[in-house]
């Protein structure tokens, strides 16, 4: 019920954008039989940038609240190398590369989004 609560107040507010950015996984990891590809979804705060809610498809629910936490709170505008950081440093499991690769791909999402917006304000 928290989750389904949390969720609307994300869905409630206008300013957030939901991204996401997929990776093949390499063939010894353990998920790797339930999906092929690992996908990273964030709700971001357009006007700001700011990750309010992050998720993986990590298959460990510690892996995936850690990911959580390495990069919730943070501006994909501002703070987009302090991100890909924490993750590549923070984030030493086997599927540590893909996980890189699907957030790059999602933040490069993000931030075609930001641009996209800018050039709609720029429009009479």
């Amino acid at each position: 019920m928290l989750v389904l609560e949390h969720a609307r107040r994300l869905l409630d507010n206008p300013d957030v954008v939901l991204i996401s950015g997929y990776a093949r996984l390499p063939d010894t990891v353990a998920g790797r039989h339930q999906y092929e590809r690992l996908g990273v979804v964030l709700a971001v705060e357009r006007s700001t940038g700011r990750i309010v809610a992050a998720d993986s498809t990590l298959i460990t629910e510690l892996a995936r609240e850690f990911f959580r936490v390495l990069v919730e709170g943070l501006s994909i505008y501002d703070d987009l190398a302090e991100i890909v950081h924490r993750v590549q440093t923070r984030y030493a499991g086997q599927s540590g590369a893909a996980l890189a690769t699907a957030l790059r791909r999602c933040l490069e999402s993000g931030l075609h989004l930001r641009t996209t917006q800018r050039a709609g304000e720029d429009r009479p």
